[in-house]
């Protein structure tokens, strides 16, 4: 997902991926199954096979864990770029304060494009200046790649490309 906004000549815009279930669903959705697979285990251990609640308590809590690992820090996970006149600022953090952050001059900072050899390969963008660079929008699809690059544009970014015959539009 693409967030922009401008105010007093400073634009701000925040990736941050796209989602089917925040985090608070997916709780919901681990309760729901644990509920499930202990009402099994516990007719399975009434009827003499008690060997069923401790398997049924390790299926639960590694269903838990890999889903705590996968989807906690993806319904939290951010890169904001800040565009001022004098430096670009990049923050890459999990919920709360940023845990990277890169800054870029102005002058020389721009959009480079690297463009996808195979059909099924994604675009990539990488912002940088004349020192090194970081990778934008890693974590978006195609069309949110697309949109963090139309809202870099417009926020006055020089877009550069690897193919740039290739890239031609406007």
């Amino acid at each position: 997902m693409v967030r922009s906004e401008t105010r007093d000549g400073v634009t701000t815009i925040t990736l941050t991926p796209h989602l089917s279930a925040d985090w608070s669903q997916v709780k919901r959705f681990m309760a729901l199954i644990a509920a499930v697979v202990f009402v099994v285990a516990a007719a399975w251990t009434a009827a003499g096979i008690w060997l069923a609640l401790p398997f049924a308590g390790f299926e639960v809590g590694l269903l838990c864990y890999l889903m705590y690992r996968v989807c906690f820090r993806l319904s939290y996970l951010y890169q904001r770029v800040i565009i001022e006149p004098h430096r670009v600022r990049v923050q890459q953090g999990v919920r709360g304060p940023p845990r990277r952050e890169w800054e870029l001059r102005r002058p020389d900072a721009h959009l480079h494009l690297i463009m996808p050899v195979k059909a099924i390969d994604l675009m990539r963008l990488r912002l940088c200046d004349d020192q090194g660079g970081v990778e934008l929008a890693a974590f978006l699809n195609g069309e949110g790649r697309e949109e963090a690059r139309q809202a870099l544009r417009r926020a006055g970014l020089v877009e550069t490309a690897d193919r740039w015959w290739e890239t031609a539009r406007p």
